[in-house]
């Protein structure tokens, strides 16, 4: 955004790749704060760790996610909105295999709790519902009187169906939280905590509306060797993606070197519950835009967003199956087996992108 205000016509690459990386250190300092602010909180109000990863830490470094594919629907660019959250919660489960390189011992998958199962499913479960209504609003596309409303219920449906699933994992939680959490007195959080909450909150927000705007830049700019556009998909999928997740990555080294790792996968888990869960807020950005629909139209490859959506249930799935098996991999090994076809899963998912024609 700001390089395109410095530099006169043709815009140069690294110009914009370097915003793209200013943008992203602000993001990650500015969540890393707020995430040790929100512990504190966590603390103070007397919250079990469980709920400190799935709900504070996972709804505070999902925000990135949130403002960037607001801002991208409101500029008219959904394809780039649905791809920064896809090509996310692809990344935040490729996140897994970091945790296995700095932890090594195996599988890192073996040592989590089993309650990781109930999230991580309720995630593939929303990833499947998202998938299904932009399938389905793409059916109906050529009659809007049909499809104009099924959007709409689909939007809600994702609404409630998170909403849902919280619940359910709050009363799957509140068994296992240990009792001496429950009787320990809470503590006032005090003005300074709270005005430091909301100061990082504004700069979260206002760096991400930063990177959703230079990501609509890069999306556009054409790269010399490739001879086009990298295309709004591929730049939010990979991209932008990786940008808006740099607080779930200081969020999940710093939780793991405290040696608090279900406090990691929490966060993991529950950020992907949170990403598919902007979706209805990208609905209502887009009616006051007065946009007939939001999954359909010139601003919105179906089929690329297909790939970047079906690519995280694959990886979840994988994750999934890494919790219940519990691999009896060799301590001296670093990599479980299952991180090892997560990375290859998400190489290769990426590779299919970019082989993909730019939107």
């Amino acid at each position: 955004m700001f390089a395109r205000m410095i530099f006169e016509a043709p815009l140069p690459t690294w110009a914009v790749f370097l915003e793209m990386i200013l943008g992203g250190a602000v993001v990650v300092l500015s969540g890393s704060r707020l995430t040790r602010l929100a512990d504190e909180m966590a603390d103070r109000l007397n919250l079990g760790s469980g709920w400190i990863g799935l709900i504070l830490l996972a709804t505070v470094t999902s925000l990135p996610e949130l403002v960037t594919g607001s801002t991208a629907v409101g500029i008219g660019n959904p394809d780039l909105a649905f791809a920064a959250i896809f090509g996310s919660c692809s990344f935040n489960i490729t996140l897994i295999v970091l945790l296995n390189a700095i932890m090594g011992g195996g599988s890192v998958l073996r040592r989590a709790d089993t309650a990781h199962v109930l999230t991580s499913s309720f995630g593939a479960i929303l990833m499947g519902v998202a998938l299904f209504g932009i399938l389905l609003v793409e059916k109906f596309s050529a009659n809007a009187r049909i499809a104009q409303p099924i959007e709409l219920v689909w939007a809600a449906s994702i609404f409630v169906a998170y909403v849902v699933c919280m619940k359910l994992t709050f009363n799957y939680e509140h068994h296992l939280i240990d009792a001496e959490k429950h009787t320990r007195p809470k503590r006032p959080l005090g003005s300074s905590l709270v005005t430091k909450l909301v100061m990082f909150s504004l700069v979260l927000v206002t760096a991400s509306w930063w990177l959703a705007r230079t990501g609509d830049v890069l999306s556009e700019h054409e790269i010399g060797f490739l001879g086009r556009p990298l295309g709004a998909t591929l730049v939010g999928a990979c991209f932008l993606a990786l940008a808006t997740s740099l607080p779930e990555i200081a969020t999940s080294i710093v939780a793991v070197r405290i040696g608090n790792l279900n406090m990691a996968l929490g966060n993991i888990f529950g950020s992907n519950m949170f990403n598919i869960f902007t979706i209805p807020f990208f609905k209502i950005v887009s009616m006051g835009r007065g946009d007939a629909l939001l999954v359909c139209g010139p601003s919105f490859d179906a089929s690329q967003n297909l790939i970047a959506g079906v690519l995280p249930m694959i990886l979840t799935a994988l994750a999934v199956a890494g919790l219940i098996y519990r691999s009896r991999t060799s301590p001296k090994r670093r990599f479980g087996f299952d991180s090892v076809l997560i990375g290859l899963t998400y190489l290769g998912g990426m590779i299919l992108l970019v082989s993909g024609p730019g939107s």
